[in-house]
């Protein structure tokens, strides 16, 4: 952010972009035309909502809501955050929605396999402690009570809101802007964006769907990036080249499937989502990238998501889009 914009003018230039780090990852936020208040103001707005957020459900924070919800293994009912009982509210739906292949339990697998708080490992874990880290997942083993801000779960259940954390942050920044009059902005949290009005040139915001790494050494592309128009929307992109290890020859990704507990091993390299809030783009975009393909088709033309597919293919790349995805 420019020194210049540290004063009080309510005009900014074309385009402003503000910045700042928040859940281990830095965000963007971009604003178009007349503001209600300066830039320092809104981004300082902005990072309190980040901050809000990442406090109440970061599985990596031992302060957080979160990490004293998953401590308490009396399995009686327990007075929550209320932004972490909406949370795992919605996990739970979109659990029984997807027939389990969204698990907000899934916590004692993400560690077992090091791609929680726990040390990152380099081999795969043994078979028996895969099958003991399962008996403790389950979204069944857990229940929320929103409208009095409690929860319960059974003893052992650790939950894990890193598949939709993000997304929510983004959708509490956007809240806070729309409150605040701000009619233009994108905003960017490690791939997980959402939009509203228009660019610097009075059209839909344009965003590129992040492009897995090709397989030639050289890192050169093979398909042409795919863009999308978004405007009053979210999108987000899951991808198993974010965090693995490879081990005997075989790639091991933090996708985890929480029905078999293990990374997934079909072909494909990443999914997309586009909903109305980020936390929903986020959370589907893992639920497609959980599932076989073409289960996630037929799940995404069922709820009418737009969504968008690259898988690996003869050394290639390869594009599947469901029904409603927007065609530029």
């Amino acid at each position: 952010m420019a020194l210049g914009f540290a004063g009080c003018a309510t005009v900014p230039p074309r385009e402003a972009e503000l910045r700042g780090e928040t859940m281990g990852s830095e965000w963007t936020l971009r604003v178009v035309g007349r503001l209600p208040a300066s830039l320092p103001v809104l981004q300082a707005g902005a990072q309190a909502r980040f901050d809000a957020v990442n406090q109440a459900l970061s599985t990596w924070r031992p302060d957080s809501a979160l990490s004293r919800f998953n401590e308490n293994d009396s399995g009686e009912w327990v007075d929550v955050d209320p932004e972490l009982a909406a949370v795992m509210s919605y996990g739970l739906g979109l659990a029984a929605s997807s027939d389990g292949a969204y698990d907000l339990t899934v916590g004692p697998l993400v560690n077992l396999w090091g791609f929680g708080p726990d040390p990152a490992r380099d081999h795969a874990p043994e078979a028996a402690d895969i099958e003991a880290a399962r008996t403790r997942v389950g979204w069944r083993k857990l229940e929320v009570d929103v409208a009095r801000h409690r929860a319960r779960k059974a003893p052992g259940v650790r939950v894990d809101l890193s598949s939709l954390g993000k997304g929510r942050g983004v959708d509490r920044v956007a809240e806070y802007l729309d409150a605040q009059g701000v009619a233009n902005y994108l905003i960017d949290l490690s791939g997980k964006l959402r939009a509203r009005g228009v660019n610097a040139a009075r059209q839909p915001w344009r965003v590129a769907v992040e492009q897995p790494a090709a397989d030639d050494p050289s890192g050169a592309p093979r398909t042409v990036p795919v863009t999308v128009s978004l405007r009053d929307a979210s999108i987000a992109t899951s991808g198993d080249y974010r965090k693995y290890f490879e081990s005997g020859g075989r790639h091991y990704s933090h996708i985890i499937d929480p029905r078999t507990g293990s990374p997934v091993t079909h072909t494909t390299l990443s999914a997309t989502a586009i909903g109305n809030t980020c936390m929903e783009a986020d959370a589907l975009a893992t639920v497609f990238m959980v599932m076989p393909p073409d289960v996630a088709l037929r799940l995404a033309d069922a709820r009418h998501t737009p969504a968008l597919w690259i898988s690996r293919a003869n050394g290639s790349f390869r594009l599947a889009r469901s029904a409603s995805w927007p065609l530029e």
